[in-house]
């Protein structure tokens, strides 16, 4: 073949190659741009989504036009922040937010958008253009928030109800410092000791109505002889949970305890006559160690006493050891240390007897077995009674933790102070069956298949510092 024919085929070959390999460089190159668009766009539409997501949270009213407007020009500067102008060229076809709310209550920002890119190489086949498209949504759920605060005689001899009520009234009363939000979330608070109170019922407008979740806070009943009966604290905080059913919302007890159980619910049948009436429906106590020597375990002294039947339900006289009515002849109503000669033995299944049945039915509740063995059910011996309070408020708490239904999160704070018997930390934190706790012999506490919260050891002056690490992480639940 002659030399000027094989250069004439040389650049046939080459014209022939350069037909396909410059769409080929080209389509790699402007994929490039492409996939670098798509991933700016993306990255813009889920600030957009997230960063408003606080407004969204803290608005009241998705019908006032103010307010949406306001959480979709909070989405618009998150987008714009992470979105320039002109990126690589482009041009918007597309930009919106929805903010809306369904019918649980739950609320969700949807915002999308789409841009055309110009092409590069791709030109010379014809393409000018691609467009590429995001979006992004985040969901908001609202809060429903019932706070059981221990109001017993080591949290006032103590000295912590002043730094509790300082620190509630921090956490939900105040609108500048708390995260919930009045007119929006259900907050309520039920106080106990030996007895309980409902001192504040549930309401959205927990800031502003009168009386004001603040209002009850500062008018807890601190009883500085009062009893431990977190069985109650825990099961009226529950039921008033599953009284408003919100099961669209983050359903949250907060409970506050300075001690160890000493006092449980139940129908307790007295013995024979004199004592008037064969069942009596109250809660019975023993009292507490008044150090720690006397701990582990609850003690079993003589020196130490079972008392009761008495009020379940907070008294008009504010006693924490009011004698449940019908008494007439009982020995526990001149003296509440006599009730050995009433009622020899506890059952060994108890139900709190105020607002005693939710739905699903739960309970009763075994007072023998639980967290802690069994040291009988004599009620000559404080130590059964002891053991029975904690047995009682551990399988309420598994109860509330299993509800698939509103799916309550225990948040427990311990108020560790130096004053009488120390608290049981290990059992506290497996109250809220928080996964990273571990015990003293260095087991999880954590229990597969029920929800799981957080539990936190402070001082009185560590409450606002829980208070606030609780609030963070209500709002990361919410969302």
């Amino acid at each position: 073949m002659k030399q000027s024919n094989r250069k004439g085929f040389t650049t046939v070959y080459v014209t022939l190659t350069a037909l396909v390999l410059i769409p080929v460089v080209g389509l790699a190159v402007d994929f490039s741009v492409l996939y670098n668009v798509k991933a700016r766009l993306q990255a813009a539409v889920d600030a957009a989504a997230i960063g408003s997501g606080n407004m969204l949270e803290r608005s009241t009213d998705l019908t006032n036009l103010t307010q949406v407007n306001n959480i979709k020009d909070s989405a618009q500067r998150f987008f714009n922040a992470n979105y320039p102008s002109n990126y690589w060229g482009s041009t918007k076809i597309y930009y919106d937010s929805t903010p809306s709310e369904d019918a649980s209550r739950t609320r969700t920002i949807y915002v999308h958008a789409a841009y055309d890119v110009p092409m590069l190489f791709l030109r010379v086949i014809g393409v000018t253009k691609s467009r590429v498209a995001a979006q992004a949504s985040v969901k908001v759920r609202f809060v429903t928030l019932m706070i059981a605060v221990d109001r017993s005689g080591s949290v006032v001899n103590g000295g912590a109800d002043t730094s509790i009520k300082n620190a509630l009234t921090t956490f939900v009363a105040n609108s500048t410092t708390s995260v919930f939000v009045d007119g929006r979330d259900y907050v309520g608070m039920v106080s106990f000791g030996g007895n309980w109170k409902l001192d504040y019922a549930p309401k959205l407008a927990f800031q502003t109505s009168t009386p004001s979740i603040g209002t009850a806070i500062n008018n807890i009943p601190f009883d500085n002889s009062s009893s431990t009966n977190t069985s109650d604290g825990l099961w009226q905080a529950y039921y008033q949970l599953k009284q408003l059913n919100q099961t669209g919302s983050l359903n949250v007890i907060v409970l506050l305890t300075d001690g160890r159980p000493s006092a449980f619910p139940g129908q307790f049948t007295m013995n024979s006559s004199p004592c008037n009436s064969s069942v009596k429906n109250g809660w019975l106590g023993a009292n507490v160690g008044s150090s720690a020597a006397q701990w582990p375990p609850p003690t079993d002294t003589s020196s130490f006493h079972t008392f009761g039947i008495n009020k379940t339900q907070w008294a008009s006289t504010g006693a924490d050891k009011t004698p449940v009515t019908n008494n007439t002849g009982c020995s526990f109503a001149g003296n509440p240390d006599n009730i050995q000669s009433d009622i020899s033995t506890f059952p060994n299944s108890v139900m709190p007897v105020d607002n005693p049945t939710v739905s699903p039915a739960l309970g009763p509740f075994s007072t023998i077995s639980g967290v802690y063995p069994a040291p009988g059910n004599n009620t000559n011996n404080p130590r059964s009674v002891r053991y029975a309070a904690f047995n009682v408020a551990d399988n309420i708490a598994t109860a509330i933790r299993q509800d698939t239904a509103i799916r309550p999160v225990l948040f427990v704070i311990g108020l560790n102070e130096s004053t009488g018997e120390p608290l049981d930390a290990d059992w506290l934190a497996r109250l809220a069956n928080d996964p990273s706790y571990k015990d003293s012999s260095g087991n999880s506490v954590f229990q597969v298949g029920q929800t799981s919260g957080m539990y936190f050891n402070v001082s009185a002056s560590g409450l606002p510092g829980a208070f606030q690490q609780i609030a963070s992480q209500i709002l990361r639940l919410s969302q």
